[in-house]
């Protein structure tokens, strides 16, 4: 009898000492964020173990490896996608009971028409104009086909980015995924429209123009027609006399300017087309599609004037007599 209490005291001991560790294990998977909302970016890539730990660091689990192991065994570490997550803080398997059912939250980059370099860069956030430089620099961010229509300045190719919303998830290639999908639309909009044989400096050549049209031109049917009339200047050596162009040049001195006077246009820069002729020597922002779609197939026109009413449509004439005279009606 004494043997049998003894063994049941034993057995108690040794339940309530594992009942004791047990405990002391769940208490230690707690961590101090315990219920609250944590957010957690995974970026493009991450393996579980790599996902796993930047919950830890956030305060999400206090056992990253442990997280692994519940993402393993739930499927999750071969379908998490890059994103921030928004979790309750809690042990491994309950953040990881959370993750099953969750779709992250994926950062938006937003390319408006007619940004210029410095708006996509400030977009990507810290050291943007550095990794848009580099991004553009790579030849690999744009689809193969459009390989050697590439102008030689990555700040030139911005012209080759279709304004759009993109999904880019954080780190240091968000500028490289970000340039990979708008030069893929960008392609995808108007690849089959680029004749055969054009060249980089073709290519470069048509973005600057696309780009004014896209500075002059708010209502989409009217910009064919200010592509005509560009062509017909260039060809005929008619200085372009875009008022685009003069706002950029005061734009690039630090001067805001929302309307050209007589005396804007005298400013000495290689961007105003009213004392040089030809195209201006870089792009003035992104176009949208529209606007290389007037680059790529501008109106047969035989007009050389317009000016904009105030509802944004322009009147086109063919002399300057004409052009006069409809400003004054």
């Amino acid at each position: 009898m004494k043997i049998i209490c003894k063994f049941l005291l034993l057995a108690a001991a040794v339940a309530f000492g594992a009942a004791g560790i047990y405990i002391e294990m769940e208490r230690a998977l707690i961590p101090e964020r315990y219920g609250q909302t944590t957010e957690v970016i995974v970026s493009e890539g991450r393996s579980a173990g790599e996902a796993a730990a930047e919950f830890e660091r956030m305060g999400a689990v206090t056992n990253g490896r442990e997280l692994a192991r519940w993402m393993v065994r739930n499927g999750i570490d071969k379908k998490l996608l890059p994103g921030m997550y928004r979790v309750t803080a809690g042990r491994p398997k309950d953040v990881a009971a959370q993750l099953s059912s969750m779709k992250p939250e994926v950062p938006s980059v937003t390319i408006l028409p007619g940004a210029l370099f410095e708006d996509i860069s400030f977009l990507l956030g810290a050291n943007g104009t550095e990794l848009l430089t580099a991004a553009l620099g790579r030849d690999e961010n744009f689809p193969a086909q459009m390989k050697d229509l590439l102008p030689g300045k990555g700040r030139d190719r911005i012209v080759l980015l279709a304004p759009e919303t993109y999904a880019v998830t954080s780190g240091d290639n968000r500028a490289d995924r970000l340039i990979s999908a708008a030069s893929g639309m960008w392609w995808k909009q108007h690849g089959a429209f680029i004749p055969e044989g054009t060249t980089s400096a073709d290519v470069g050549s048509l973005g600057v123009l696309a780009s004014v049209v896209q500075k002059e031109a708010l209502i989409d049917s009217d910009r064919p027609i200010i592509a005509g009339v560009f062509k017909n200047r260039l060809e005929i050596g008619m200085p372009l006399q875009s008022c685009a162009t003069v706002v950029h040049a005061w734009r690039l001195r630090g001067v805001k300017i929302s309307s050209v006077s007589y005396n804007d246009v005298k400013i000495d820069s290689p961007f105003n087309t009213y004392i040089h002729k030809g195209l201006p020597p870089e792009n003035i922002g992104t176009p949208s599609a529209s606007s290389w779609n007037a680059a790529l197939d501008p109106a047969d026109t035989d007009m050389l004037f317009f000016f904009a009413r105030e509802d944004g449509s322009h009147v086109f004439t063919r002399t300057y007599k004409e052009h006069l005279e409809a400003q004054k009606k």
